[in-house]
């Protein structure tokens, strides 16, 4: 029997204007018999918030649905799968 890996899908998210930015974690995650959604939020100067999109555990595609819509969300907000080189 093999252990389920740690996470099945992660993104890393970044959102920079100005002096201000945050950054966007996100995975699928085993937990029980199921998968979960996490996040991991933070903004320049603000504590890290952590938490869960899914209270339950889901099955597989439906976890991964939740983690699509979720990316697609903050994608569609500004933010960006690399961070920007700063010189």
């Amino acid at each position: 029997m093999h252990p389920k890996p740690a996470t099945v899908h992660s993104t890393s998210l970044y959102f920079c204007e100005g002096p201000f930015g945050s950054e966007y974690h996100a995975a699928v995650e085993p937990r029980a018999e199921g998968f979960i959604v996490t996040f991991a939020v933070y903004h320049r100067g603000d504590n890290l918030t952590v938490g869960s999109k899914t209270p339950l555990p889901l099955p597989l595609k439906a976890a991964t649905k939740v983690f699509d819509r979720l990316v697609a969300s903050k994608l569609a907000k500004g933010f960006h799968s690399c961070f920007p080189n700063h010189s």
